[in-house]
């Protein structure tokens, strides 16, 4: 069963990174890549369950995608009873950081969303630049999130290198069922980056 359950999830597909010289108005930092795009799609798993993949970015700026694993659902899916379908996007840095998420919670009526963005002590770090729910028509079925993310502070001092957009969509099939799709678009990414998404 679990076998039939890990061959029914879609295929991760990572789209082009490609290395992008540094301006001359603004240097890259070491060892940094260029822009990327990753996108997910799964079908909703079995209540009780999540599937969850991480993507991450190797050491020649290479995308290295991780299986696709179907899991025990946290504790924490109790509280989500009332929102049966849950997603995350998660971006991390080299060491394990969480530097920006979206997570979405829906029903087949209703959405919401929240995000996160790492914060350095002196006022700097990442910062939510824009947020928007229901970025297509939620009356159709479908339940889009968009975020993005904008970055200052010890690693870039312009504000003007990196930045990160979360995309995650439910779509409901009118039989009861639903299926996750999720995107991260990446201005300029760094070895070691790791991408976590999944839906439960």
């Amino acid at each position: 069963m679990r076998r039939t359950v890990l061959a029914l999830l879609a295929t991760v597909a990572a789209i082009a990174l490609t290395p992008e010289p540094a301006s001359g108005s603004s240097p890259a930092p070491p060892r940094s890549c260029g822009p990327v795009r990753l996108t997910g799609s799964a079908p909703v798993p079995p209540p009780g369950r999540v599937v969850r993949q991480s993507i991450s970015i190797g050491d020649d700026c290479r995308v290295v995608t991780g299986p696709v694993e179907l899991l025990a659902a946290p504790s924490r899916a109790a509280r989500l009873a009332s929102a049966p379908f849950h997603t995350y996007s998660e971006m991390y840095d080299c060491c394990g950081i969480l530097m920006t998420a979206l997570y979405t919670d829906s029903t087949a009526a209703s959405t919401t969303y929240s995000t996160h963005a790492n914060r350095e002590p002196w006022d700097a770090g990442w910062s939510v630049r824009a947020a928007t729910e229901c970025a297509a028509d939620c009356a159709s079925g479908r339940y889009d999130h968009h975020a993005e993310f904008s970055y200052r502070g010890i690693f870039d001092v312009t504000g003007a290198w990196y930045d990160n957009a979360h995309d995650s969509a439910v779509v409901f099939d009118g039989d009861g069922t639903a299926t996750c799709r999720q995107t991260v678009t990446l201005r300029h990414s760094f070895i070691g980056w790791n991408w976590v998404h999944g839906c439960g």
